[in-house]
């Protein structure tokens, strides 16, 4: 089956590098971009369109994907071209419409005084720390800061850039994507994302709802092996 993957925005295409290893051994075709303003690609002005980005890589339907900021990605494509996804997979969803508490709010100013003031490799570091779980190996937290301090540089390199959106969202009608879906969420991600997840797979017509225990936000890189072998068992 074909497999796009499509990151999270505090990552790139590598955070998804177990999964890919996972995915092409068992005999998966799959696809892992870097979304406009990440890794390697840049932003072009005057305005970023996610899901055509995603639709054009796609020959064919596929399995897609999506991780935080990636889910909304995956779920927009879902809405707006249903000949393309034959299976959604939503991993910490963050869609448009997250209620973020006080205390996430806090998080993000401090990253935005931190971006400011200059300091992209301490806005990096603090966002590692914001959305991994505690026990996190330093590795992943090394990788997850060096990953969002790329899209600093890359989004910050180029001024006035819009997004563009789908209207109506995806988000704003669920009940209607009647495909084979599976959401998934870490334990020890933030609370608002945790409760997100579990109600956008009670509205979604045909969802599976799995908790990755010890997981914070990018499972992708957390606990691998454990999202591999939902991933593996949901595409069979």
């Amino acid at each position: 089956m074909n497999v796009l993957l499509l990151h999270a925005g505090i990552g790139d295409r590598r955070m998804w590098a177990p999964q890919v290893e996972a995915l092409e051994g068992a005999g998966h075709r799959v696809l892992a971009p870097d979304l406009p303003g990440f890794g390697d690609a840049a932003l072009e002005p005057p305005a970023v369109d996610y899901i055509a980005f995603a639709s054009g890589l796609l020959d064919a339907p596929a399995a897609v994907v999506g991780c935080s900021f990636g889910g909304r990605v995956a779920l927009e494509l879902a809405g707006s071209r249903p000949e393309l996804v034959r299976k959604l997979v939503l991993v910490a969803p963050g869609l448009s419409s997250t209620n973020w508490s006080d205390e996430t709010e806090a998080g993000f100013a401090e990253e935005d005084s931190l971006v400011e003031q200059g300091d992209l490799a301490g806005a990096a570091e603090q966002q590692a720390r914001m959305w991994l779980a505690p026990d996190t190996a330093a590795d992943v937290r090394q990788l997850t800061a060096d990953m969002t301090r790329r899209s600093y540089e890359q989004q910050l390199a180029v001024d006035d850039v819009r997004a563009v959106w789908p209207d109506p969202s995806a988000e704003s009608r669920v009940r209607d994507l009647d495909l084979p879906t599976l959401v998934v969420v870490g334990d020890a991600d933030l609370p608002e994302l945790r409760e997100l997840a579990a109600s956008l797979a009670a509205e979604l017509p045909d969802a599976r709802f799995e908790t990755i225990a010890g997981a914070g936000h990018l499972p992708s890189l957390e606990r691998p092996a454990e999202l591999n072998r939902l991933l593996l068992d949901f595409l069979q």
